[in-house]
């Protein structure tokens, strides 16, 4: 009876309208997908990007360098393509070697009327270009007439003689040790009427020391009697001390800082 009268009731309802399926589905949302991904896609790349510039301790432009010192700059020089460690020969007019002569220009501001020179050349660390440097200031130098010697006195770490393909012969070391005479050292460097290089000589197992000796006093006196321009190639004052002790025969220090 219960089945019954169940069964015979009858719904007070109707269908107004039939549904309509959506063919979109509910989950995934396409739309909130996409928006997320394209916030992440661009919040990434620039926390990255904030990330790598704030941890960056590298030097990157000039304007850097004049931010962070008053030390005037005196001049840039570019990259210089090839394996030759002297570019500043004589009809040479590539854009770097160009450089080099405006540094040239601008030494003398620095100099002023000093009349034989003393250019001492350092920097923070190997590999920066300093004895690139060196090897064509003192190049750009001898082709005004100036007869001009590089000092490798970098006794650690020498490059000057192997850049310059120069045959190794009694140097700075040996003179220091009394087994060589001033006049045996200077050697000319090929193709160049006015540029000579004094080679460092056999690495000694305590250079700061023997960079103290009195005869490197001696030494100067009788290199700025024959030569017009001396530029010193010294080792990195940012991890020795040998620039710091040959700073009092310099008459002004080029700071060598790579980009």
């Amino acid at each position: 009876e219960t089945s019954i009268s169940s069964a015979s009731t009858i719904s007070n309802s109707r269908i107004l309208e039939p549904s309509v399926v959506n063919g979109d589905p509910v989950k995934p949302d396409k739309k909130a997908i996409y928006f997320i991904a394209f916030f992440l896609g661009l919040a990434i790349p620039v926390a990255f990007v904030a990330l790598k510039e704030f941890l960056n301790d590298k030097i990157e432009s000039r304007n850097e360098l004049e931010k962070l010192t008053d030390t005037p700059v005196i001049g840039e020089i570019g990259h210089a393509d090839g394996d030759e460690a002297l570019i500043t020969r004589s009809g040479n007019r590539s854009f770097v070697a160009e450089q080099f002569r405006m540094i040239r220009a601008n030494l003398q501001f620095v100099i002023g009327k000093v009349e034989k020179p003393v250019i001492l050349l350092t920097s923070s660390f190997s590999g920066e270009g300093k004895s690139f440097a060196s090897t064509n200031i003192g190049g750009v130098m001898s082709i005004t007439g100036k007869k001009t010697v590089i000092l490798e006195l970098d006794i650690r770490k020498p490059k000057i003689t192997k850049d310059l393909a120069l045959e190794k012969q009694k140097g700075i070391t040996n003179f220091l040790m009394g087994n060589a005479t001033l006049e045996e050292l200077p050697v000319q460097v090929a193709d160049m009427n006015n540029l000579y290089v004094i080679q460092c000589g056999p690495i000694p197992p305590n250079p700061a020391e023997l960079l103290m000796d009195s005869k490197l006093d001696q030494m100067f006196l009788w290199i700025k009697k024959h030569f017009d321009i001396v530029i010193i190639d010294s080792a990195p004052v940012g991890l020795v001390s040998d620039s710091l002790i040959l700073a009092r025969f310099a008459d002004c220090t080029l700071y060598v800082v790579r980009q």
